[in-house]
């Protein structure tokens, strides 16, 4: 079902804004890996049933979205998939990161990830799991709240005033028990990681799922995250400063490459 976010879009739009309503239930299904009926399409919209139907037979024309023959539900369509790939390997930060993001991975034995921020949300764009993994669900294309995500955390500690008060303003929704939802809780969380240089989420994006991110930084302010994922069992309390310091240094190279590219020079490392 809608966000709040979404919620106050779909509030403004009126019966000519085809375009917007085609973005809004992109937008929904992005957030609904399970799919949506027509019936929750057309509620979200507020519109009726059988024109919540002709739009997603249009995008499902499109292969924007699919129909689940078994469900009936609607989903995001292969077409989508391959628009985003398309946008993603053009991110600059992605070719500038994924050195860095092979070697975090293979001197942790964890999954590394590189994430931007949309908003109050964290989108991941690449993603490097180790060798011997052999199930690992993939990050990239996936959304989350980002209050909830340690890559969430370090781009809002450093994003700027205006990036913080626009995510502390918002609802902070708990996807676990243990998400922090309380704003002043989450300003002083904020304070601590830019003194520390790194966030950590243990649960609070998922149960048992420990993350761990530095911002990488061009002209002090974040333009993306590097991260690691794994389970609790396999990040300790004690080997947290170690994961944060080679997460540091990895972010510190990205900004780096980041920063020549832009000003024309080739930095090293």
């Amino acid at each position: 079902m809608p966000s709040g976010q979404q919620r106050a879009r779909l509030a403004g739009v009126r019966a000519t804004d085809s375009v917007e309503r085609v973005v809004l239930v992109l937008d929904l299904l992005g957030s609904a890996p399970e799919g949506l009926g027509v019936s929750d399409v057309a509620r979200a919209l507020g519109v009726h049933r059988s024109t919540a139907s002709r739009l997603l037979g249009t995008l499902a024309g499109s292969r924007l979205v699919e129909r689940d023959e078994r469900t009936s539900r609607y989903r995001l369509g292969g077409r989508i998939v391959g628009l985003a790939a398309g946008a993603v390997a053009r991110l600059p930060v992605v070719s500038q990161a994924r050195p860095e993001l092979e070697q975090l991975s293979a001197m942790s034995s964890e999954t590394a990830n590189l994430s931007i921020l949309d908003g109050t949300h964290v989108v991941y764009v690449d993603q490097v799991t180790p060798a011997q993994t052999v199930v690992m669900a993939s990050w990239v294309g996936r959304r989350s709240p980002a209050h909830a995500s340690s890559s969430g955390k370090a781009m809002l500690a450093f994003g700027g005033p205006r990036v913080r008060e626009k995510a502390l303003r918002g609802r902070l929704e708990a996807i676990t028990p243990k998400t922090v939802t309380d704003p002043g809780t989450l300003r002083s969380i904020l304070d601590e990681i830019r003194r520390r240089g790194y966030a950590v989420s243990a649960g609070e994006l998922e149960e048992g799922l420990v993350t761990m991110a530095a911002p990488v930084l061009v002209d002090g302010r974040a333009v993306a995250a590097v991260s690691l994922s794994g389970p609790s069992f396999r990040i300790p309390v004690h080997d947290v400063s170690r994961l944060g310091r080679l997460l540091m240094d990895g972010a510190a190279a990205v900004g780096h490459r980041m920063a020549g590219r832009s000003s024309g020079t080739a930095p090293g490392r």
